[in-house]
């Protein structure tokens, strides 16, 4: 079994190397990369529930936009921890994993992502590679969207308190990755524009405002 550990590790670093190099696998995904998207998961006030099945159904949208059920991805869970040194396997994220066994859950150092991160120690990171259909992900995207909101639940985190979580998926069929930050958004990047054409065409008008200028620019040619 740790010969699949190695696998997985090893295919990880691989497909990060010769995809997406230099990407760094942490918030914020669309400033560190040139080929990407956010888009707004924002809609009325954050005080209903109405809000939170927003959040959830468009972040859903584009879950299922970005994975078939048959398709291989990587799960990546990084944590902020000072004293513990892996994440137990009890935690939420690894509950929504149908079937997940321990011998699929590999650890890597931080130093390999984040070689200038000055907090560099303080992180703890696992990989899963799993098919995406043996992920619940409505409950990992509705527990993303209640991060700042405790009580609401599910939450990252058993107990009702802030999570210092952060969940990316990465697509190797497609060669993107998805990252939701919390309610306010959520980000996709690829290594090229064509692969995120048919979200930006059929999605244009959830991109953040805030972004659309630098994003709309990217496209400007290939539309």
């Amino acid at each position: 079994m740790g010969d699949l550990k190695q696998t997985i590790k090893q295919e990880y670093r691989s497909f990060l190397d010769t995809t997406f190099k230099g990407l760094e696998i942490r918030t914020p995904l669309f400033y560190n990369w040139p080929f990407s998207l956010r888009f707004d998961l924002q809609t009325g006030k954050t005080d209903t529930d109405e809000y939170f099945i927003e959040v959830v159904r468009r972040a859903t949208a584009l879950f299922k936009a970005a994975f078939s059920n048959d398709e291989a991805l990587f799960l990546v869970l990084t944590d902020y921890k000072y004293k513990r040194r892996k994440i137990r396997f009890s935690n939420y994220i690894f509950k929504q994993i149908q079937n997940l066994i321990k011998e699929e859950v590999t650890y890597i150092r931080p130093a390999f992502l984040y070689k200038t991160d000055e907090q560099n120690g303080k992180k703890i990171i696992a990989i899963v590679k799993i098919e995406a259909e043996r992920l619940n992900y409505q409950n990992v995207l509705s527990a993303i969207a209640n991060t700042d909101f405790p009580p609401r639940q599910p939450r990252l985190d058993g107990k009702s308190i802030l999570s210092v979580k952060e969940i990316h998926l990465i697509n190797t069929t497609r060669r993107l990755v998805f990252h939701m930050y919390d309610d306010r958004g959520l980000d996709i990047v690829a290594p090229d524009l064509e692969t995120l054409k048919p979200f930006y065409i059929k999605y244009n008008d959830w991109i953040l405002d805030y972004d659309r200028k630098e994003i709309d620019k990217q496209f400007d040619k290939t539309i």
